[in-house]
């Protein structure tokens, strides 16, 4: 196992309060960077009528969500070989530029333009905060760090629809995107200013760049995130299209078509995008499959419950927001309770099974779900999904990183991201499908039994498929790694 020496010491170097300022923009590019794949939807409807463009509605948020899913591990791998400065100034960059652009748009052709140019700085902003806590923190300030960046993952997927609708309603459409700039340039300041240069470069710069592979994973990731949106669109419209129309079960079979394409290329690459030496690794392996599909309940939560509230308890939108606040609450609790007990008992595997329990748990309360529930009991059913999907959003990060050699980080954190983003594209697939499936059969009035349908399918098998990965890790591979050591300069 070897490590960057320089790296470690750049790192070393930088005074507690210069560590703090880092943090905060690290965090402040993040939460915004996931706002936006949230807080535009409540949005849409005034886009779409000021700039006359029904049609397209579905391609602003596929044009951002697709190139920020891309380039996940890809500014993951090159900030290996450039540092993770550099690749992060130029997601930041990306990000602002496409925000201001988007803002000043006049057509929704232009707006999808300047959504996708946000969507590629937004895989900087994604990806490398993760990576970076890693380089600058270690042992239980790292598990600290990493519950707080997994718990905003959570803030921005209930927040963000609640700020949409506040900015909309109160200044216009175009704060939506404005409203980035001023906290994005004084991130971007922060970090050119207090980021060393050399902190996570461990590849030299001669070694050929997998261009091919960036070429397919683009491909097979497009494909396979807009065939899902259509499906998806197409569903929610009442139209039910069958997965063998092109423009859903076709791009989704492309996509999964160019998988072996892919691997066949990483195999042959000099610096991979995604090392498949790591899946080598059984416990990485695990980790990862874990990983894809540990948070199916929150996507599949997210999506549904706040229709429930609004189509069955007819209640605004902006009440809908907070009523689901206690699966944010727990996932919050949990997203930083767990990295901290994993680290303290050395261990994970036991706490991740115990939390797909509480998850599958809470998912099971939904079984029953109908539109005589009381709300208390759906605020308990939530509560349970949170506390469930926190641990596995930051306990899986943190065995990862240091199950894995420290040159390896850029990479393995890429591939995990990419994972969970297209897991989620999948859950809200399958959500949205058995959803439309129960009301399409049954009528309106079965809204609540088809959102409590949806709930618990998605997230049962979602857990399920976190479990089995954990149970396959061999004896003993449940026990956290010590953390590496610098090899000496």
């Amino acid at each position: 196992m070897t490590c960057n020496f320089g790296q470690v010491a750049d790192a070393r170097s930088l005074t507690p309060a210069r560590q703090r300022l880092l943090l905060g923009a690290v965090v402040s590019g993040l939460l915004l960077a996931m706002l936006d794949q949230t807080i535009v939807g409540t949005a849409l409807p005034s886009i779409v009528r000021s700039l006359d463009g029904a049609d397209l509605y579905v391609w602003v948020v596929t044009a951002y969500l697709v190139p920020a899913t891309v380039s996940l591990p890809i500014y993951a791998r090159l900030s290996d070989r450039y540092g993770r400065r550099a690749l992060l100034l130029v997601g930041m960059v990306l990000f602002l530029a496409g925000s201001a652009a988007a803002a000043t748009s006049q057509t929704m052709g232009q707006l999808i333009a300047w959504r996708a140019l946000q969507g590629a700085g937004a895989g900087a902003l994604e990806g490398l905060s993760f990576i970076l806590v890693a380089d600058l923190y270690g042992g239980r300030r790292n598990a600290a760090v990493q519950g707080l960046l997994a718990g905003l993952m959570g803030v921005s997927f209930i927040a963000g629809p609640l700020i949409g609708g506040l900015l909309t309603d109160k200044v216009g459409w175009r704060w939506v995107f404005l409203v980035n700039l001023p906290i994005g340039a004084v991130a971007l300041t922060v970090v050119a200013g207090v980021l060393p240069r050399s902190i996570g470069r461990s590849e030299a710069r001669g070694t050929p760049l997998d261009l091919k592979g960036i070429a397919v994973l683009t491909a097979a990731v497009g494909a396979l995130l807009i065939g899902l949106n259509e499906h998806s669109r197409a569903t929610a419209a009442g139209t039910l299209p069958a997965w063998t129309d092109l423009r859903c079960g076709g791009l989704v079979l492309l996509g999964f078509a160019l998988v072996p394409v892919f691997v066949a290329i990483e195999r042959r690459a000099a610096a991979p995008i995604v090392p498949l030496r790591l899946l080598a690794d059984r416990r990485v392996a695990a980790i990862l499959a874990a990983a894809a599909t540990a948070m199916f309940g929150l996507f599949a939560g997210v999506l549904l419950l706040p229709r429930y509230f609004q189509t069955v308890r007819d209640v605004s939108a902006t009440q809908s927001g907070l009523l689901i606040y206690p699966l944010l609450l727990g996932l919050l609790l949990s997203a930083n309770i767990a990295p901290a007990l994993i680290v303290r008992l050395g261990a994970y595997r036991g706490i991740l099974l115990g939390a797909c329990g509480v998850t599958a748990l809470g998912a099971l309360g939904f079984a029953t779900f109908d539109a005589g529930t009381p709300d208390w009991q759906a605020l308990i059913f939530m509560g349970l999904l949170g506390a469930g999907i926190g641990p596995a959003v930051s306990g899986l990060q943190v065995a990862l990183m240091r199950t894995v050699a420290p040159r390896d980080i850029g990479g393995a954190m890429g591939t995990m991201l990419l994972l969970r983003q297209v897991g989620g594209a999948i859950a809200l697939a399958a959500a949205e499908t058995l959803y439309a499936t129960g009301v399409h059969h049954d009528g309106l009035g079965s809204a609540a039994t088809a959102t409590g349908s949806g709930v618990l399918v998605v997230t049962l098998c979602g857990t399920a498929v976190s479990a089995v990965a954990l149970l396959s890790l061999p004896r003993g591979a449940g026990r956290l790694p010590a953390p590496a050591v610098p090899a000496p300069a």
